[in-house]
């Protein structure tokens, strides 16, 4: 991140001083530095004067002293309260007046950060977002004794910067994290009760959702023990349970599994091709289906009397006659229509549902649940089916959730409450998570578009289910209200 940064700074017209205290660490970013302005050029992003400039305007230090003459100092070490609050009482001793220490901190306070500085009215909060070159995002936060005079200073060095800067309170995780951390535990809670494979993790959220990378590739992206020291700071100032650091991921890091940086993390590697040929369908109805809509081209592909049965409007008809029988599903698992408890006998029922938010079109995932009696046969029959049709298709165990709504909903409330707290505007909530996070639209703009008594009715019915707190529906009694009203 460090690296990243002076990156952003030298790219940016500044003199920049990079400090670490190893030299091997210095030496390497410097190569990456070199790579990294060399396929600029290429790139037409930057001329070859420009990257010989921005290459001349670093300069390498292991000796803090060095920063004495700096006008901003941005540190990006780990994640530990005090071991930044040593470091910026160093630094005070060492730099003029006017310096202005900004903390890259994700989780901490920057009011607790400040207290070690010896000059709290100049340190701001200014996170980036990771890879810091890449992602034009910057987390702004004031502490307590932040002077306006700093802040405005700081704000002015990231848009000089060409970066785009957005206000957020001085609380854990500001806004990205906040909603981040807690959403990636998740995932890895999900992959550790067997819901899934993590590939189909992000499959499903890149295909349901739009976001550009998986939660599963990003988390092997920024390192498993990367999580870990963010949930392991972030929790303690909450006292959110999805921030505790999931048993799964501790023993990850413990055996050296911390994804891309040790070459081997969450992501299997393992991956069906899709099918080229598919058995024949037919349809039975029962009321409307959310899956597909009178008019949708699937339909038309049924038949009379198929090899599979789709049970279309909630209703499960049993035919063991049949490759599988597919049974359309809303909030309700599939055990809701063939039973919780099995005698052990095979079975050849399939949930599925597409993934589709509120009123918007449904989406081109499709999820599949399974019991522990579903055939590896009825599995690769609705799979064949769905996936010959252009359909991007998952497989999950049949848990609440299924998997997108399992993971999402929790981060939609968790972002209703920072809304309702005034830890940021709808528009700034929504433009980190795009910008910060590469998704395609912001949570905010997701519940109002699907709807906020479909996100609350799908929250109600997770939460009667499972129980978990991070389900309980935010503007629960908002809801109510507006019910009663068209109720009178």
């Amino acid at each position: 991140m460090g690296a990243g940064i002076a990156l952003v700074s030298a790219r940016g017209g500044f003199e920049t001083v990079c400090y670490d205290l190893s030299e091997d660490g210095l030496a390497r970013s410097r190569v990456e530095a070199g790579k990294f302005f060399a396929k600029s050029v290429e790139r037409g992003r930057m001329s070859e004067e420009e990257r010989g400039a921005a290459l001349a305007r670093m300069r390498d230090t292991s000796d803090l002293d060095a920063l004495a003459d700096c006008d901003l100092v941005i540190e990006a070490i780990f994640e530990n309260l005090e071991a930044k609050k040593e470091l910026f009482g160093k630094l005070n001793g060492i730099c003029h007046d006017r310096t202005i220490f900004a903390s890259n901190t994700s989780t901490l306070s920057i009011t607790e950060i400040a207290g070690g500085s010896g000059r709290d009215d100049r340190v701001v909060g200014m996170h980036f977002c990771l890879p810091a070159q890449l992602m034009k995002l910057i987390e702004m936060s004031r502490g307590l004794n932040t002077s306006s005079e700093t802040f405005e200073a700081a704000w002015a060095w990231t848009e000089a910067a060409s970066q785009v800067p957005v206000e957020t309170q001085d609380k854990p995780g500001f806004v990205l994290n906040a909603l981040l951390v807690p959403f990636n535990n998740d995932v890895i809670r999900a992959i550790e009760t067997g819901l899934c494979l993590p590939e189909d993790i992000d499959l499903a959220i890149t295909s349901a959702l739009g976001y550009k990378m998986g939660p599963c590739t990003l988390l092997d992206l920024i390192g498993l023990d990367t999580q870990a020291r963010l949930g392991e700071a972030f929790h303690p100032i909450t006292l959110d349970k999805r921030a505790a650091v999931p048993p799964l991921l501790r023993r990850m890091v413990a055996a050296g599994r911390l994804g891309r940086k040790s070459g081997c993390g969450l992501l299997t590697g393992i991956r069906p091709e899709r099918a080229s040929a598919a058995p024949s369908f037919g349809l039975t109805r029962s009321g409307d289906s959310r899956s597909f809509p009178d008019g949708d081209l699937f339909l038309a592909k049924a038949v009379a009397d198929g090899d599979v049965t789709i049970c279309l409007g909630g209703h499960y008809t049993p035919d063991p006659t049949k490759i599988c029988v597919l049974v359309e599903l809303d909030t309700e698992c599939l055990g809701h229509h063939t039973g919780e408890v099995n005698d052990g006998a095979p079975s050849n029922a399939v949930g599925f549902a597409r993934y589709r938010n509120g009123g918007d079109p449904p989406s081109n995932l499709v999820e599949l649940a399974r019991q522990a009696s579903t055939t590896d046969e009825a599995i690769a029959g609705a799979r064949a089916i769905f996936e010959v049709a252009g359909f991007d298709v998952v497989v999950c165990s049949d848990q609440p959730g299924r998997i997108v709504d399992r993971l999402v909903r929790p981060k939609y409330n968790d972002a209703l409450r920072f809304l309702d707290e005034g830890l940021a505007s709808a528009a700034d909530m929504d433009k980190i998570c795009c910008m910060g996070l590469g998704y395609s639209d912001g949570p905010i703009e997701r519940v109002v578009r699907g709807g906020l008594v479909r996100h609350h009715d799908i929250c109600h019915a997770l939460h009667e289910m499972t129980g978990l707190a991070g389900y309980w529906p935010a503007r629960a009694a908002v809801v109510e209200k507006s019910r009663e009203g068209a109720n009178r």
